[in-house]
C-alpha cells in the first residue's frame, strides 16, 4: 500500500454538537480540524505543521 501525499484542508464545525479529535495525538476536542482529501485523516494544526 503506498504512503498517501497528504493534502491538507480546513473543516469547520458549524454546529457545537459536532467536534473533533486529532487521529495523530489525540488532542481534542477541536471545533475546526485538518482532513486530508485523499485518505481522510482528520489531524490539529500542530501535527499538520510537523509534516
Amino acid at each position: 500500500m503506498a504512503q498517501c501525499q497528504h493534502e491538507f484542508h480546513l473543516i469547520k464545525s458549524p454546529y457545537t454538537l459536532i467536534v473533533w479529535r486529532c487521529q495523530t495525538c489525540h488532542s481534542g476536542p477541536h471545533w475546526s480540524i485538518y482532513e486530508c482529501k485523499h485518505c481522510k485523516l482528520k489531524v490539529c494544526r500542530d501535527c499538520k505543521d510537523k509534516d
